[in-house]
């Protein structure tokens, strides 16, 4: 047998009675083939990250953490039902290395929330200072510093040294040898 966690998050919907009726029925699911329940967490009505069209536009759900023991075929048939069923938003299925740990409580959202909320970030956020934008952009050159070329003016035409430079050249080949 292997150590198991499966985190459900339930449609707020369904409302409290019918949440109660649903961490039942897997906790009898999960029972009736097999499984030994080691625990049953209820973390309660959660802000989501997200919400997207799969969560059905949801900005709040039930979340429930299972612990149990069971044999690894449990598993796809679990997950198929989860699918299927209506009031699952999300659902994860994890396999666990060694034993299972236990969180005594969860911090409450509104705490969580208001630490995130006090945390001095600083000037420049919390991706920190990005220095002066404004005119030492072009490194102590102003844009009248560019010369000719830059700017699509005129440009120089070339020497006459170029021009036989590049007459001699045509009879070479690529390789540089003398055709």
């Amino acid at each position: 047998m292997r150590n198991y966690e499966l985190v459900c998050i339930f449609d707020p919907q369904v409302g409290e009675a019918k949440f109660d009726e649903l961490v039942a029925r897997y906790d009898a699911h999960l029972k009736a083939n097999g499984a030994e329940v080691v625990n049953t967490d209820r973390w309660g009505l959660r802000q989501l990250a997200y919400n997207s069209a799969s969560l059905k536009k949801r900005r709040q759900g039930y979340y429930v953490l299972y612990q149990f023991r069971a044999e690894p075929g449990i598993v796809r048939p679990l997950e198929h039902d989860l699918r299927l069923d209506e009031g699952v938003l999300r659902y994860l299925v994890v396999t666990v290395e060694g034993e299972f740990l236990r969180v005594p409580q969860l911090a409450p959202e509104s705490i969580i929330h208001e630490g995130s909320r006090s945390r001095d970030r600083g000037p420049g956020g919390d991706r920190g200072g990005r220095g002066e934008r404004g005119g030492d952009r072009f490194h102590g050159r102003g844009r009248g510093d560019r010369d000719d070329r830059e700017r699509g003016g005129a440009r120089e035409e070339p020497s006459a040294d170029a021009g036989a430079d590049a007459g001699a050249d045509a009879g070479a080949g690529a390789d540089g040898t003398e055709r």
